[in-house]
């Protein structure tokens, strides 16, 4: 089993068009490959056949599947964080996993991507104690998300066969497919989220499709 990570999204460019980028990590972040798509816009015929199912058919039949194909490197998983890249599962082998966009605190006023709170050991809570130090907020703080948890509907796709998953501050959708064990699977991912935050490479392919769209 492979352990490098494959991450792929897809941006709007208002000027260009839909463009799609595919980053290939190894486990401590570090870059292997890297992909991405000419600028893709529909014309009218195809909004007006299509109709709500464009954007699914875009993302990940055309957009997705074609990052994928030239991917010379083998990943553990492929992570997106676009719901409409889902349908491209039903063409590869590759668990297709889903990140959410992010977590945040009860507090409203709290950032979505702060670190998250976490239980302390009674022995910290007593030293804590000692030094006069209020801790109770560290035991009773929770995350919650914003909305709904469920993945994004996509139009003409099932998502069912996906199943969230929280990890530390951050849920993933782990799907069923074929041959592949999703405990086993998840045990590895679970283990890459120990040095990875899932959603970073996302602002690392944003910003290189912008500077070569800029570039161009």
């Amino acid at each position: 089993m492979s352990e490098n990570l494959g991450f792929l999204t897809v941006i709007d460019q208002p000027a260009a068009g839909l463009t799609g980028g595919y980053l290939v990590l190894n486990r401590a972040g570090r870059p292997l490959e890297f992909h991405c798509t000419m600028p893709l816009s529909p014309d009218k015929i195809q909004q007006i056949l299509y109709g709500n199912t464009l954007e699914p058919f875009l993302y990940g039949e055309r957009i997705a599947q074609t990052l994928i194909q030239r991917s010379k490197l083998p990943v553990l998983s492929i992570f997106t964080n676009h719901a409409a890249v889902l349908p491209v599962q039903s063409l590869v082998s590759t668990p297709v996993i889903y990140v959410f966009a992010g977590l945040v605190k009860t507090d409203q006023h709290e950032t979505a991507d702060a670190p998250p709170f976490r239980e302390i050991s009674e022995e910290l809570s007593a030293s804590l104690k000692d030094f006069g130090i209020d801790n109770a907020h560290l035991r009773t703080r929770d995350f919650k998300r914003n909305g709904n948890t469920s993945i994004p509907s996509v139009p003409g796709f099932d998502t069912e066969m996906w199943r969230e998953v929280r990890l530390g501050n951050r849920s993933i959708a782990v799907p069923e497919v074929r041959g592949i064990n999703r405990e086993e699977l998840l045990t590895e991912v679970k283990t890459a989220a120990r040095t990875i935050d899932f959603l970073e490479p996302f602002s690392r392919i944003r910003s290189a499709l912008d500077e070569a769209a800029n570039a161009a």
